[in-house]
């Protein structure tokens, strides 16, 4: 069992009427990068069902290659893979959804590009503005980040419990927080008005 995956389960995550919490909606994910993540398969038994991979790559074609390997493999274990950034390529491979960087939120609506029911939208914020950006894109949840010191941005300060949960207030969508998330945190992040949690290595 993982670091991540057993505390989840010992803690009921989330707890019974936690705000915007939407079933039907991932509550767990892991993210893909190109330097500290590069193949997430091995890791996909430890993520609970119903948890979602966010596949990230700078090159297209890495995108693309990771994609038609992972899909098949997530969805054997019950888990939605989002792809960033390109919707149609998401849907051209079979994926369920794509993710949103916070810069691409910021151009506005992308449902008009996407024809596949269910597909799912996840934004990046890292602000308040941000939050609004993500709702105005049409995303479904925000990842919103980063609550703690994370190896990701090591050279960007962390918004910490207290400023996380004033921005996570003011949030009209589903909020998972991201960034720097061990499972010592799982205790006080089940307090925070949050739906779940991402996180890169931390599923080892």
């Amino acid at each position: 069992m993982t670091n991540l995956a057993k505390p989840c389960r010992r803690h009921n995550w989330p707890r019974s009427g936690a705000r915007k919490t939407t079933h039907a909606l991932p509550r767990f994910f892991l993210l893909t990068d190109d330097q500290r993540l590069l193949d997430p398969i091995p890791l996909l038994p430890n993520l609970p069902p119903g948890s979602a991979v966010i596949l990230r790559s700078a090159s297209l074609s890495q995108l693309t290659e990771m994609a038609r390997r992972v899909i098949p493999t997530a969805h054997r274990h019950d888990i939605k893979v989002l792809l960033s950034s390109n919707a149609r390529l998401a849907q051209r491979l079979g994926a369920d959804g794509i993710h949103v960087p916070e810069q691409l939120a910021r151009r506005g609506p992308v449902r008009p590009h996407i024809q596949k029911p269910g597909f799912l939208i996840t934004a990046a914020a890292h602000s308040r503005l941000a939050l609004y950006r993500a709702q105005q894109a049409g995303a479904h949840m925000v990842l919103l980040s980063p609550i703690f010191p994370t190896q990701s941005h090591q050279n960007t300060r962390p918004l910490g419990i207290v400023r996380f949960q004033l921005l996570a207030q003011h949030s009209a969508l589903p909020v998972i927080a991201l960034g720097g998330v061990q499972a010592g945190h799982i205790r006080h992040l089940k307090k925070l008005q949050v739906t779940g949690f991402a996180a890169i290595g931390a599923w080892r």
